[in-house]
């Protein structure tokens, strides 16, 4: 009896051993998974949001090498020429939504271009990856303009008289002008004509 009891014992020593063993584990196991858990996503994920909706209340200024988000405070956020195509349309797909059309050109005189149309008459360019260039026209009256005023429907009397120097000439694609390393087109010669295509950088324009 006294060794009945005995082999009681010890089963029943090994039956608590058992059943400790297994929540020690799980606990092992549980510190292990959060100790892979990086806290930094969920600070990254904040502050991309932040970066959206603030980024979604700014203006957007043209300039002959690059985009600027500009907030009211006056702050700006630059987009130019030579950035990685990912974050340039992050960044103006905060500010105007995602793009209507995203495709790619064989023909263009300079190569393969791929390019993201927006609303109001925006489309970007890229090359090898990065931003190249950008086209303005006249969908859905589009009000984007340089930091001094020009922007599709000036008229040419403005645009000369916007403080940079304008050359105007017949070309295969209309009456084209250049003011520094920007381009457009007018639609008439007199100081009423006005403009209807603004474009810098790389673009694919048919001549």
């Amino acid at each position: 009896m006294h060794k009945t009891m005995l082999m009681g014992a010890a089963a029943m020593l090994a039956l608590l051993t058992g059943c400790q063993s297994e929540p020690t584990a799980n606990v092992a196991v549980a510190n292990e998974a959060a100790n892979l858990v990086d806290p930094e996503p969920a600070a990254a994920n904040t502050a991309a949001a932040a970066e959206v909706s603030e980024t979604a209340a700014l203006a957007l200024n043209l300039a002959s090498d690059e985009l600027t988000l500009v907030t009211e405070s006056g702050s700006a956020r630059h987009i130019p020429f030579g950035m990685e195509r990912a974050t340039a349309l992050h960044m103006i797909s905060a500010a105007l939504g995602s793009p209507i059309e995203q495709d790619s050109n064989q023909d263009c005189g300079g190569g393969k271009l791929d390019y993201a149309a927006f609303r109001q008459g925006l489309s970007l360019y890229f090359q090898d990856g990065k931003f190249a260039g950008w086209n303005l026209d006249g969908r859905e009256n589009g009000k984007f303009t340089t930091a001094n005023g020009i922007g599709i429907g000036m008229t040419r009397a403005a645009l000369e008289d916007s403080g940079s120097e304008v050359t105007v000439e017949e070309s295969t694609i209309g009456l084209e002008f250049m003011t520094g390393d920007m381009s457009g087109l007018l639609s008439a010669p007199g100081p009423g004509g006005k403009v209807t295509n603004l474009w810098a950088g790389v673009n694919c324009i048919a001549r």
